[in-house]
């Protein structure tokens, strides 16, 4: 039975995000998996795939068990459909005699080394079935080295990596130089210190993608990842992500906007999410570096979903929390458009949390898997595109100013909008008052009523 085609997207999409495959080592312990997928990688015309594989005696014992080295086009059904549903005696991908073509059989050693010259551009999968006894218990190591033509160690759409986090990395320095302008142009008393965590979250976002790019360009050139880039692209994608998170978090509060201190239940939250992104980013430099396709990269991948998916979901609470107080007290104490116009601003700022967190946890991976081989770099820059559209939309709405939105007042508005008219004796006049605007003459002076005509 073939699982959704939606959850193998999901699956070949975070696969195509997180591996650019190079010079790689397996080593697989104890499987009972049936059939799983190894790797992916884009291969040009010219192409050079070799694959070491070391088999103990008794693992070598086990019949039907092979690593299959497949191109796209020759697999009945997508290769999601193989390593993400349950194990199925009736379909095995042996018996698809296209796929079959180079394979590893563990029962013939003389297979154990497979060197493969590619002759047809595409994505090709190292794929592992076993349909043989389903109590069997494999262990086998696996050494691969994949590389495109011109030495070009990385997958055929991720060659220009480097060259778009590079580019990346000046655009958002130039944000950050607009930034520092802006910040030195405002009065010092509408700078709060949001404004400043802010900018720490620009000067980390640089530098995690300047690290990021001399990183890909490590691996494009050598196929491996043993390079000081790796260890600084990891210590800044750490303290940038936790940023970026903490920064959401404080605007959604209104903390040194509106207010100085947070309360128990607020600083929870950031307490919380502060410790789901360590557990998180945790779980992304394991990911990174496991190898693809054993059993702990899948718990840490899963580990990850998870603990991402938290993080996003609790930066919203905050929010919310804003967005039910401000309705509640939105006629209370002569204030309904200050608190109308604080209710607009936390509603947009919602609304672009929830878009961009979507973006880039689901559509994403939908489109990382859906892109040819040749052009999976556009995964990346529209990822990027859509960090600096937001970085930007923050940035604007909440940039230093002396008549800041949350706190705007204006005197133009029409009261019966807000349903505080002079239907009330107290509150009527007095917003009036507030606002600048004489009192409403319609009944002290067109037609005032007597006492005894209240009692009519």
């Amino acid at each position: 039975m073939r699982w959704p085609t939606t959850v193998s997207a999901f699956l070949l999409g975070w696969l195509a995000l997180s591996a650019s495959a190079l010079k790689q080592s397996w080593s697989f312990k104890e499987e009972t998996r049936r059939q799983f997928l190894i790797e992916r990688f884009g291969f040009d015309v010219g192409g050079q795939m070799d694959v070491q594989v070391t088999i103990p005696a008794l693992t070598s014992q086990a019949p039907r068990s092979s690593i299959l080295f497949v191109h796209e086009n020759d697999l009945v059904e997508d290769a999601g459909a193989y390593f993400a549903q349950p194990y199925n005696e009736d379909l095995c991908l042996l018996d698809n005699q296209q796929a079959t073509t180079d394979r590893i059989d563990f029962a013939d050693s003389a297979t154990w080394h497979l060197s493969h010259a590619v002759k047809k551009a595409g994505f090709y999968y190292l794929l592992f079935a076993h349909c043989g006894d389903t109590d069997t218990i494999l262990t086998f190591s696996m050494d691969a080295s994949f590389m495109n033509p011109n030495d070009n160690y990385l997958s055929s759409g991720d060659a220009s990596l480097p060259l778009i986090y590079l580019l990346t990395t000046f655009i958002f320095a130039a944000g950050l130089v607009l930034w520092l302008r802006l910040l030195c142009r405002a009065n010092r008393g509408d700078i709060h210190h949001i404004h400043h965590m802010m900018s720490i979250l620009l000067v980390l976002k640089i530098f995690s993608t300047f690290f990021e790019s001399m990183r890909f360009y490590y691996m494009k050139t050598h196929g491996d990842t043993l390079t000081s880039w790796n260890t600084l692209f990891y210590i800044f994608m750490f303290l940038k992500g936790m940023m970026l998170f903490v920064v959401i978090l404080l605007i959604g509060t209104g903390w040194s906007i509106l207010k100085q201190h947070l309360n128990r239940m607020e600083k929870n939250v950031v307490f919380f999410v502060l410790v789901l992104q360590v557990a998180n980013n945790i779980a992304v430099v394991v990911l990174e570096e496991s190898s693809v396709g054993t059993q702990s990269w899948v718990h840490w991948r899963d580990a990850m979903h998870l603990l991402d998916i938290l993080c996003c979901c609790a930066i919203l609470f905050p929010i919310v929390w804003s967005i039910r107080q401000l309705r509640e007290t939105a006629n209370v104490d002569g204030k309904a458009q200050i608190n109308l116009r604080k209710l607009t601003q936390f509603r947009a700022f919602y609304v672009a949390v929830v878009t961009y967190v979507y973006f880039t946890r689901i559509a994403l991976y939908l489109l990382a898997a859906s892109l040819p081989y040749s052009l999976t770099w556009l995964t990346v820059a529209v990822a990027e595109t859509a960090a600096l559209v937001f970085y930007a939309y923050t940035g604007h709405k909440f940039q230093p100013q002396a008549a800041h939105p949350y706190l705007a007042l204006s005197t133009q508005v029409d009261l019966d909008e807000f349903g505080l008219d002079d239907e009330d004796p107290e509150v009527g006049p007095a917003l009036q008052r507030k606002l600048g605007k004489a009192p409403s003459p319609r009944r002290s002076q067109i037609n005032p009523k007597t006492p005894s005509e209240d009692l009519v």
